[in-house]
């Protein structure tokens, strides 16, 4: 990372070419705006650019939440076509500007024309076009398994952190994985295709015959406090060390959650990193007083029994914090999808059904 101030008020941040870190703060630091007296202008340039996984976008949504709090406008120049659909299916590009060259950016934060960079980078090539899913529209879903309950997913769009209504909320789970021989591929590997067994008994995961990879969705029927909740998630990115979910429209939250593992002075750490919002209003109310809880055990039960798979011990540590602790009252009206509502609306139709084909099975 390289910054330059442009102007008081122009800051100009030449991203590495790796993000897959999720911290914000070395950006939010050397960013933080000098006075609030004029209009602040952050300009991100994705030039030197190759690898980004849901972590590192998990970087760019909490650096763009900070940023509007402190009424900067955040801005993207050097975007390729690929990063261009990244942003485009993480809904970054509803948080970020793009624009199509420097001149046009630096034009549109009014920089002087005696503080404009002689030096640009040029354009490198993305090396995880084949880990990330291309945006959709709306979602489709294959046939899955008769037990799946399989509802409100299909023909609805994905939603992340950038929507949604409640407070945006960073939750991570990590797990010491001390067993010699193991490498960090070994251990998403086991991780991946042990997925829907490593839950607890009252989350039910569905994948495709494909399993785990980027534009795949993996449905979801879940029992809560509140009631049944039929959902799901699409592979939104997935490499040999980490995959990430993305939620629909009417999910609980509206975000993601990645699950990585890697490697730290020859030590292996499983990580669960979630970053996401109530979907809702409704959501929002349940979150706060049983829901928040329930997600933390969910996970904390995912990696005890990924440990248990692996034989380690089962030492799991969680750390939870509000990013941005204000609400988007303009995404209220999601409520009309909230899928625990409608699971619940459905489920005598389903009982029913259920019912009825049970019988014409005994009366043949």
């Amino acid at each position: 990372m390289h910054v330059l101030r442009l102007d008081d008020n122009v800051c100009l941040v030449e991203l590495p070419s790796e993000l897959t870190d999720p911290d914000d703060r070395p950006y939010s630091n050397a960013c933080a705006p000098q006075s609030l007296a004029r209009n602040h202008y952050l300009i991100l340039d994705f030039s030197a650019v190759q690898i980004i996984n849901g972590i590192g976008a998990t970087m760019l949504v909490k650096f763009s939440a900070l940023a509007r709090r402190q009424g900067q406008h955040l801005m993207a120049i050097g975007v390729s076509d690929h990063y261009r659909d990244v942003l485009r299916v993480t809904g970054l590009d509803r948080a970020i500007s793009i624009y199509s060259s420097r001149e046009e950016a630096f034009a549109a934060a009014q920089v002087s024309g005696s503080n404009l960079p002689t030096k640009q980078l040029p354009q490198a090539t993305a090396r995880d076009t084949s880990y990330w899913a291309k945006p959709v529209v709306r979602l489709n879903i294959p046939a899955m398994p008769q037990e799946a309950i399989n509802r409100n997913m299909k023909g609805w769009r994905v939603v992340g952190p950038v929507d949604g209504f409640g407070q945006l909320w960073q939750k991570t789970y990590q797990l010491k994985v001390d067993k010699p021989g193991l490498t960090p591929e070994d251990v998403i590997r086991e991780l991946k295709q042990n997925f829907p067994s490593l839950q607890p008994s009252y989350n039910r995961f569905y994948p495709t015959e494909k399993g785990i990879q980027p534009g795949e969705v993996v449905v979801i029927d879940s029992s809560t406090p509140g009631g049944p909740v039929s959902t799901g998630v699409m592979v939104l990115y997935s490499d040999e060390r980490s995959f990430t979910f993305i939620t629909p429209q009417g999910h609980p939250e509206s975000g993601w959650v990645s699950f990585s593992a890697f490697e730290t002075n020859n030590k292996i750490t499983a990580q669960i990193l979630g970053l996401a919002r109530a979907n809702d209003p409704v959501y929002e109310a349940a979150f706060r007083t049983v829901g928040s809880k329930m997600q933390i055990k969910i996970w904390t039960h995912v990696l005890t029994s990924l440990a248990t798979y692996l034989g380690i011990s089962a030492d799991v540590n969680v750390e939870a914090r509000c990013v941005d602790p204000r609400m988007q009252w303009a995404q209220a009206s999601n409520v009309w999808y909230n899928a625990q509502i409608r699971t619940m609306f459905y489920m005598p139709f389903l009982w029913l059904k259920r019912v009825t084909s049970g019988q014409s099975k005994k009366e043949q």
